[in-house]
């Protein structure tokens, strides 16, 4: 009965995926003409290509990190293997997190005696990373408050980014904050936690993290630097489609369009990228915001071309335990999912 209840959900996801694809057509949100004009030119897929690899050797490091703080044994070879692996299955299942449940399986399999943690350690890395990228539009607002005058759908747009930003902000302040875990309503949530053996073992994978305040700091400035090449790669093809947008309206955009993008539709985010990008373009009262639509596919093409090499990591991986122990700790734990 669970079998035909996730085959049901995946078919609903998909044909809405399908759908929003259709509407993306027929609203004329994606300019072929000039989308065909650049991808003909290779020069431009090394460029990607390069952005690309940057990319993914930040998130990779902080990854990487992650994993020695919960202590697992995996080396940064190997944590990069991972990534692209999880970067391959992007290309072909939905959203843009479908990957991280590929990582788990896999990270878990090479830490049978620390499955739990090696799992804990994908979540906290998707949330660490998404959770950075919507404060990249958080900040930009802050400093262009003026382009919320007359505009209710950017107005509420930033109320979201802010509140959100800004608990995250509170929550990791509280959290390296030593006199909060010594009160005894902390103190007593946490025994009683422990007494259960797979929520303690989330718990002490957690708690971790205090330990390691420059750890994390480092870890924040890796997924800014990822997302500062996004955005900087966005600018130099949104400068090639000769979109009329200054350096602010990007560093606005880019991060929530990436945001939109993990809605598990259609895999990499293929239609509400789109939709995102073109909406946003109007919003920003932007002339052509079928150019949105345009640079957001020209994006999902290189990333998905790029995204193939992963291909030559998941031919070389090896699975070092079964796929149902694997599989009995990611039911136990919940698949990985975005905080936003």
């Amino acid at each position: 009965m669970t079998n035909w209840k996730a085959y049901g959900k995946t078919l609903v996801k998909t044909l809405l995926g399908l759908l929003l694809v259709l509407y993306v057509f027929k609203s004329k949100m994606v300019d072929f003409t000039s989308l065909k004009q650049l991808l003909y030119d290779p020069t431009h897929l090394i460029v990607a290509f390069l952005f690309l690899s940057f990319s993914a050797l930040c998130c990779s490091f902080r990854w990487f990190l992650i994993v020695r703080i919960q202590k697992l044994s995996q080396s940064f070879p190997s944590i990069l293997s991972l990534t692209m692996i999880g970067n391959f299955f992007n290309t072909f299942m939905p959203g843009s997190v479908g990957g991280d449940l590929i990582k788990a399986w896999y990270i878990a399999g090479r830490e049978p005696e620390k499955r739990t943690r090696a799992v804990f350690s994908v979540l906290i890395d998707r949330v660490l990373g998404l959770t950075v990228i919507v404060c990249y539009s958080a900040v930009t607002l802050l400093f262009f408050t003026q382009w919320l005058q007359g505009n209710h759908q950017l107005k509420l747009t930033a109320l979201v980014v802010w509140l959100f930003s800004g608990t995250a902000f509170v929550l990791t302040l509280l959290f390296f904050w030593a006199p909060l875990w010594e009160m005894a309503f902390i103190q007593k949530t946490l025994n009683f936690l422990h007494k259960n053996k797979r929520l303690g073992e989330i718990t002490r994978s957690f708690m971790n993290f205090q330990s390691h305040p420059s750890t994390v700091l480092i870890c924040i400035g890796l997924s800014a630097l990822s997302v500062l090449g996004s955005i900087l790669f966005h600018i130099y093809l949104g400068r090639l489609l000769n979109i009329q947008l200054s350096y602010a309206h990007y560093f606005f955009i880019i991060p929530l369009a990436l945001t939109v993008s993990a809605v598990p539709l259609l895999p990499g985010g293929i239609g509400t990228g789109q939709v995102a990008f073109f909406t946003l373009f109007k919003w920003l009262n932007v002339s052509e915001p079928e150019l949105g639509g345009t640079l957001c596919t020209c994006m999902q093409i290189y990333t998905i071309l790029f995204n193939c090499l992963g291909a030559v990591f998941y031919l070389k991986a090896k699975r070092h335990v079964s796929s149902s122990a694997v599989k009995n700790t990611l039911n136990n734990l919940g698949s990985p999912t975005p905080c936003l």
